[in-house]
């Protein structure tokens, strides 16, 4: 009997485990669920804008790239165009999300119609996979305009603060000819115009959009240079030095060295310790200029060699190809003509880039 009544209690212990543990047990899952393998483009969708219009030197939403896979991936946008350029050009996506892409245009980019071939490059769990797309849309001319105020010429672009390399230029009234006034940012008054107020008609540019021609009346003021005070020599001194007739007094003295200067290193004349003359300068990046310094600046004619083997013969203004001018590539070729503080402003004749801009 004892034994007939233990083992009705261990079944019944049993059979009181099985059904209390075989409800949660129904209900248990894996999570998260595997990576997903072998991905499909399809679940991945770049969807470009339809036909648009976008001003030069602004930008516009012109792609959508949306996950529709459980997994995130990392993707990212290409093209060939050297006026345009997206943001973000690479991320991460989240499942069942879209990121909206940009498409930034240049100031420089010639206006008109582009047809641009996008490339969308994804990778999840180690799997890549591509697809390309066509944007169509029309860059249209931007707007560029003079502001006068406080003396001083702000250059503006579509209504904002111009970029760096507007040109801007400036002729007497009736004058034919248009000489640098400066290129933004440096839009000080040139070093040679005499003090006084001038009368002067100004125009700016920017890539290939021209300002309508402004007047403005300029005001310039006449630096006055500040003498240190020297103490008075000695009579007996003073007499001793007219009586030697040496140079000692001149107020320019050059002499040679070698400095510390602009990163690198320069070899030749010094004046007050700065390059002043015909000298050599090298940078650890592989720049090297063999030419005319003036005050601490490249400015004259000379040779600047680059670390990609290009090499520029010309003339320089503040340390940029400024002037007439050869660069020339050691595969590409060269080109010769007129430059303008590194931007080269003759017409090229072929489509090799901007190599040639220093």
């Amino acid at each position: 009997m004892r034994k007939i009544l233990l083992g009705l209690v261990i079944a019944g212990f049993a059979l009181i485990v099985f059904v209390s543990v075989r409800p949660f047990t129904e209900t248990l899952s894996v999570s998260p669920e595997p990576p997903q393998t072998d991905p499909s483009e399809e679940e991945v969708i770049l969807e470009p804008a339809k036909d648009f219009s976008v001003r030069q030197g602004e930008s516009y939403k012109a792609l959508f790239v949306t996950n529709n896979m459980n997994e995130t991936i990392n993707f990212s946008v290409g093209h060939e165009h050297r006026h345009l350029s997206f943001t973000p050009r690479d991320d991460r996506l989240a499942p069942g999300r879209t990121r909206e892409v940009s498409l930034n245009v240049d100031p420089k980019c010639p206006a008109g119609d582009i047809e641009l071939t996008v490339y969308l490059r994804t990778e999840v769990n180690g799997e890549r996979f591509g697809q390309e797309t066509v944007l169509y849309f029309e860059v249209t001319p931007g707007d560029i305009s003079l502001k006068f105020e406080d003396n001083s010429i702000e250059v503006l672009w579509n209504g904002e603060p111009a970029p760096g390399g507007a040109l801007v230029t400036y002729r007497l009234p009736g004058e034919a000819d248009w000489r640098i006034w400066g290129e933004t940012p440096r839009l000080d008054a040139p070093d040679h115009l005499e003090p006084g107020n001038h009368e002067f008609e100004f125009q700016a540019r920017l890539g290939e959009v021209e300002s309508t021609v402004e007047t403005f009346n300029v005001n310039i003021e006449e630096i006055v240079a500040e003498e240190d005070e020297k103490e008075e020599e000695p009579e007996e001194k003073q007499v001793a030095g007219r009586s030697s007739g040496s140079n000692s007094n001149k107020e320019e003295e050059i002499e040679e060295g070698t400095i510390d200067w602009d990163g690198g290193t320069y070899t030749g004349p010094l004046k007050d310790g700065v390059p002043h003359g015909r000298g050599t300068w090298t940078h650890p990046d592989g720049r090297e200029y063999r030419g005319d310094f003036v005050e601490g600046a490249i400015e004259g004619t000379g040779t600047m060699r680059f670390p990609g083997g290009e090499e520029y013969r010309g003339e320089f203004k503040e340390g940029k190809a400024h002037g007439t001018g050869t660069m020339t590539h050691p595969r590409k070729g060269s080109v010769s003509g007129k430059w303008i503080y590194g931007s080269y402003q003759d017409e090229k004749d072929d489509d090799s880039g901007e190599w040639f801009e220093n």
